[in-house]
């Protein structure tokens, strides 16, 4: 299980990419290369049993109802 600050985290990242103004910013391409990385670590520590596809949308699915109830 991932813990609620990770998911926290991640949800910042996700948000610093996904609602951009400006998606081919330096700083956008970044937080999405950070978020990936973070989400294959995160799959191998957590959910390696899983196709990371799978564990990809359900972190995605996180992120979106972590902004959704903090915004």
């Amino acid at each position: 299980m991932i813990s609620p600050e990770t998911i926290a985290e991640m949800a910042e990242l996700f948000d610093r990419f996904i609602n951009a103004l400006d998606p081919n910013s330096a700083e956008v391409r970044k937080a999405e290369e950070v978020f990936n990385a973070k989400a294959s670590v995160l799959h191998g520590a957590h959910a390696a049993d899983v196709q990371f596809r799978v564990f990809y949308y359900e972190l995605l699915s996180q992120c979106r109802k972590y902004l959704a109830k903090n915004q």
